[in-house]
């Protein structure tokens, strides 16, 4: 009797124990589902936060690869950041109007929101207030519907880290244990509110200290370009959950095969001399590094690169639908060329180019310079009459920009690839 009791008890506790972790692991799904970031055709993504956020306008890497990577079309940006800016202080022009008011006007279906570096340098005193802040803002965000249906989702980004400059520029070692702390506030709130986050700071370190010869910032904490450039394909591989890289190809004369990582390879011919195919890429590579840049090794195996084994000893040439891109021996090939002035490159500066524009107009009704006329103490009677039409003519020019945008978005067509032997 006492063993059927005791063999009861087990199956009893067996079964709870069971049940118990079967609900954890269930609760621990769902917690990790509305923790990743859904996309969805038409979404209209802001930027709100500091000059980490407002900066991104005049790089646009991140509106780039999102725009280009993202496995839904039509997504549009706005930037609503401003230097300076915290979640609890936000100074504005006269008449200028709330967040609120700007994330309803620009029909918001996710918020980007970068803040922490201000905030950070109040030290360990401000560590509560800041997250009480983010509480009551995802609270009051979660609470809204911008677009006029639904509560937008909000993505929380942390500060870079503080890098190393040199004499004069501060020791960043008392700021980093500052900003690390600040990182691990917002991840905990994240979690808490079940909202997607991306941790700079610790990307960041991890970049300046491996490649401590190429600066990511200006001055320690603003980003040059070649960081937002680093930065940014951080951000979107994080937000996509899937790491971005550009077209590899790798082809082998003696098995006359060739494979490929975002491309797709067709009609391909081998010759004694020549090997031509044709390049279907899926989608744009990521743009190319600024000028004069020393590129971390991870990152310039994403860029556009082909490999060639096995071809006899001599130099080639890569032409690209007759445009020459690159001569090297066949040793180089064999190793692997990374290219430059492809098709599909010249494509993603252009939408580069055309998104640079099209958040230039888009500033220039945000933050317009003479903002006395159009909402402060000089609307009536002159500002009320001439700029109501105006703002509309820009509102007309930034859509024709998305619509080339979007359709530049997707690579053009095929390109055929030959490379040939010169000597």
């Amino acid at each position: 009797m006492r063993i059927h009791s005791y063999l009861l008890t087990f199956l009893l506790l067996s079964f709870v124990s069971h049940f118990v972790s079967t609900s954890r692991a269930d609760e621990n799904s769902s917690v990790n589902q509305q923790d990743q970031l859904v996309l969805k055709e038409g979404d209209r993504i802001v930027l709100i936060g500091n000059t980490f956020a407002d900066q991104q306008r005049l790089n646009n890497y991140l509106e780039t690869l999102l725009t280009s990577h993202a496995p839904v079309k039509n997504i549009t940006f706005r930037n609503l950041a401003w230097s300076g800016d915290t979640l609890s202080l936000r100074p504005r022009p006269l008449n200028f109007g709330s967040l609120d008011e700007h994330l309803r006007q620009q029909k918001a279906d996710m918020i980007l929101a970068c803040f922490g570096m201000n905030e950070s340098f109040a030290g360990e005193a401000g560590l509560k207030q800041f997250t009480d802040d983010w509480e009551q803002f995802l609270k009051h965000v979660a609470a809204q519907q911008y677009n006029g249906k639904s509560a937008p989702q909000v993505v929380m980004i942390s500060p870079i880290a503080h890098e190393t400059m040199g004499p004069p520029l501060p020791d960043p070692a008392e700021h980093n244990q500052s900003l690390l702390k600040y990182t691990q506030a917002m991840k905990a709130v994240a979690a808490k509110y079940h909202v997607p986050f991306v941790d700079l700071f610790t990307a960041s370190k991890k970049q300046m200290d491996e490649n401590p010869s190429q600066k990511l910032t200006r001055n320690g904490i603003h980003l040059n370009e070649y960081g937002y450039w680093v930065i940014d394909q951080i951000i979107a591989s994080q937000l996509l959950g899937t790491q971005i890289k550009s077209p590899q190809i790798a082809a082998d004369m003696k098995s006359k095969h060739i494979q490929a990582t975002s491309a797709k390879i067709i009609e391909t011919s081998f010759q004694p001399d020549t090997i031509q195919f044709t390049v279907k890429e899926k989608t744009l590579p990521i743009p190319a590094p600024p000028a004069s840049t020393i590129v971390h090794n991870q990152l310039l195996t994403a860029q556009p690169k082909l490999t060639v084994k096995n071809l006899p000893a001599g130099v080639y040439r890569l032409t690209v639908n007759g445009t020459p891109i690159a001569k090297a021996s066949h040793s180089d090939w064999g190793r692997g060329l990374h290219l430059q002035n492809l098709p599909s490159q010249r494509q993603v500066n252009e939408l580069r180019a055309n998104i640079d524009r099209k958040n230039e107009l888009f500033f220039y009704v945000y933050r317009a310079h003479n903002a006395e006329y159009i909402f402060g103490r000089r609307t009536k009677p002159f500002g009320a009459v001439s700029f109501p039409p105006e703002m509309q003519t820009f509102g007309k020019l930034i859509q024709q920009k998305e619509t080339t945008i979007q359709k530049q978005a997707l690579p053009s067509g095929t390109s055929r690839w030959e490379l040939i032997r010169l000597e």
